[in-house]
């Protein structure tokens, strides 16, 4: 009575083959999304990272000095400056450890100087400025001006989210998600969103990371406090909406079926 049963077991046994191997030949297809640069290289031309205009709230790092041997005057201008400006709280404080803090009111609080403008202007363009200032006061002065507070937070399916500082006046969305450690396999490659504050009003803006044309958005460059959020892709928002991990899922049953065709070849040989 059992014979016939083992005998019907042989096509069930090889439609069961046929199938796993079907799914893990698919299994084993390039999923190109998770690719960068894939289109439109050909157009990415001369990439030109613009010097950023100096912000309200920015902290600089200003180093004054003589090109002659003779530094004591320039010293001066260097060393820390304790309070605020006397126009109050809009204006920033100063000192030479912490950097010369833009207030509200877009001015740094200088010594000697006082209140100077700093906001809407560029490095160069403060830099200028102030050579120009301090040249009754110093020799042949020069100024060298960095920025200390270069920060981005980067969010979602990123392998190391949060807030990232750069020590540089440019930074680009790649540096981010570089110092990020890259998306995570989950991550929305083709949909990265960049939110920046201008003026009163957040600005969105969508970034293709598969393309080559993200070195020509303005996303591109990011500018301080901006905010890089990597979305979910579908394969993640699945498995949420399941309550399970479909690869898991799809592995369990390779599994059962594996063991159920040991066990068919177990039960025809022993008949």
């Amino acid at each position: 009575m059992s014979y016939p049963l083992a005998k019907c077991s042989r096509p069930c046994l090889v439609m069961i083959s046929i199938f796993l191997l079907v799914s893990c030949n698919s299994s084993k297809k390039i999923d190109k999304d998770f690719l960068y640069f894939q289109t439109e290289r050909d157009n990415i031309g001369i990439i030109e990272l613009r010097e950023r205009i100096i912000q309200i709230n920015d902290q600089l790092s200003i180093t004054v000095l003589s090109k002659t041997f003779n530094q004591q005057e320039a010293a001066l201008f260097n060393m820390p400056s304790v309070g605020l400006n006397q126009s109050g709280p809009s204006s920033g404080t100063s000192t030479n450890n912490a950097g010369y803090v833009v207030g509200i009111d877009g001015s740094i609080d200088f010594p000697i100087l006082g209140a100077v403008r700093a906001a809407g202007l560029t490095k160069e363009q403060l830099q200028q400025y102030l050579v120009e200032k301090l040249t009754p006061y110093v020799k042949e002065p020069s100024v060298s001006i960095r920025s200390l507070d270069f920060n981005i937070n980067v969010l979602g399916e990123i392998k190391s989210p949060g807030l990232k500082t750069f020590p540089t006046d440019r930074v680009t969305i790649i540096d981010a998600i570089s110092a990020s450690g890259d998306l995570t396999d989950n991550g929305k490659r083709k949909d990265v969103m960049v939110i920046r504050r201008e003026g009163d009003k957040n600005i969105y803006m969508e970034v293709d990371l598969t393309s080559g044309a993200l070195f020509q958005s303005p996303a591109y460059q990011l500018q301080p406090n901006d905010i890089v959020y990597v979305g979910a892709n579908v394969k993640k928002l699945r498995g949420l909406y399941t309550g399970s991990n479909p690869g898991a899922a799809f592995r369990t049953i390779g599994t059962a079926l594996s063991v159920a065709i040991s066990l068919l070849n177990l039960y025809i040989r022993v008949k």
